[in-house]
């Protein structure tokens, strides 16, 4: 499995997990892949693209076949643009289906060079203190909140409301890089870069953020097109956090 990969120029988006009730931007999110490719970046999807855990299977049919085939015609049309898909917690199921589709390359992790910068991208959940500790227990409250969602979409703004107030609680009591994520992702990033890595992307929390890291490096996490439409470029030699505007 290849995982050490050279890019002048890439974009990283994660966690638009189609299938998902909450999921309502996958005009936007073609769009906007049409666009990446069309500017000639390479195109990491970095976890939880699709949605097993909490999927409403109609919404599966409706978003998943659209977006596979979206991504078929820019690897046949450009043959020069690649494109990577890293696997999350939300997908995991279908990694060997991943494999198989044959239009992206599949990866738990890419160590990635671009000019003089290394970045690391992950999705983030092997760090995550629930999911790593009681993984049982997370799955057990994925499901539920799964079918919460299924008949009521909209309580995943509540979700989100409950996670800004207890990031704003946890950044008090302890060292957040990004606000509303547990510190164990910062701690992951600086270990991270302290292996050598200029910077080190995750998705996996939501939560989209930039922070310095100890060595002088970025850490950045990439957000989730459930709740907006933040990517991270590199270009040039350069890393950044941006949002996708229509039109």
């Amino acid at each position: 499995m290849i995982t050490n990969i050279h890019s002048d120029r890439f974009i990283v988006v994660s966690d638009m997990h189609l299938g998902n009730p909450f999921f309502e931007q996958k005009k936007e999110l073609l769009n906007f892949l049409r666009w990446a490719a069309k500017e000639g970046y390479d195109i990491v999807i970095n976890g939880d693209g699709l949605e097993i855990a909490q999927v409403s299977f109609r919404r599966l049919a409706e978003d998943v076949p659209d977006f596979l085939r979206v991504l078929a015609q820019l690897h046949s049309k450009n043959s020069d643009i690649r494109i990577w898909y890293v696997v999350g917690n939300h997908d995991m199921l279908m990694e060997n289906f991943l494999h198989d589709w044959g239009a992206f390359q599949v990866c738990p992790f890419l160590n990635l060079q671009s000019g003089d910068l290394r970045i690391r991208v992950e999705h983030g959940h092997l760090y995550d203190p629930f999911f790593v500790r009681t993984p049982r227990l997370y799955e057990v409250a994925t499901f539920l909140g799964g079918l919460l969602l299924r008949f009521a979409p909209n309580l995943y703004n509540f979700w989100v409301a409950f996670e800004k107030w207890r990031g704003r609680i946890r950044a008090k009591r302890f060292r957040s890089l990004i606000n509303g994520e547990p510190p164990a992702f910062g701690r992951a990033a600086n270990e991270l870069a302290r292996r050598g890595f200029d910077a080190v992307v995750f998705g996996h929390t939501h939560h989209a953020g930039e922070a310095e890291l100890e060595t002088g490096g970025r850490y950045i996490n990439s957000g989730s097109w459930m709740l907006g439409r933040t990517f991270v470029e590199v270009k040039e030699g350069g890393i950044r956090l941006l949002r996708w505007k229509t039109g």
